[in-house]
């Protein structure tokens, strides 16, 4: 699904989401991803079901306002452990299926937010 054209000047954004795959600027991406408007990191994490904390020190070291983690195609919910960690740092944190928060990091990109995105592909 095509989710945006190439009008936001205010940093990286998703272009597609679809198959399993990203679409960043003129990049294809086919593995997990770390993102800020600024930068995409590939995100070895290997099973959602073992997520803690420490899977989000790149994201966390950027001192984002908000984290939108995308579960993947089902909606996972992180333990109550993982959501107090990140909002007890003055940060954010939504979880969604992965296409709407490729959605939610564009429309916040957009605003000039400071964003970050975890997103299970």
């Amino acid at each position: 699904m095509e989710l945006t054209l190439q009008s936001i000047k205010s940093g990286l954004f998703i272009k597609n989401y679809e198959n399993h795959s990203l679409y960043i600027d003129d990049k294809i991406y086919k593995n997990n991803v770390l993102m800020t408007s600024a930068a995409v990191e590939n995100w070895n994490l290997n099973d959602i079901d073992n997520l803690n904390i420490d899977d989000f020190k790149n994201v966390l070291d950027c001192k984002p306002e908000i984290i939108i983690l995308g579960t993947g195609g089902n909606l996972v919910i992180p333990t109550s452990t993982i959501i107090n960690d990140i909002q007890n740092q003055g940060i954010g944190f939504e979880f969604m299926i992965t296409d709407s928060a490729c959605k939610t990091f564009n429309l916040l990109v957009s605003e000039n937010r400071k964003v970050a995105a975890a997103l299970i592909l």
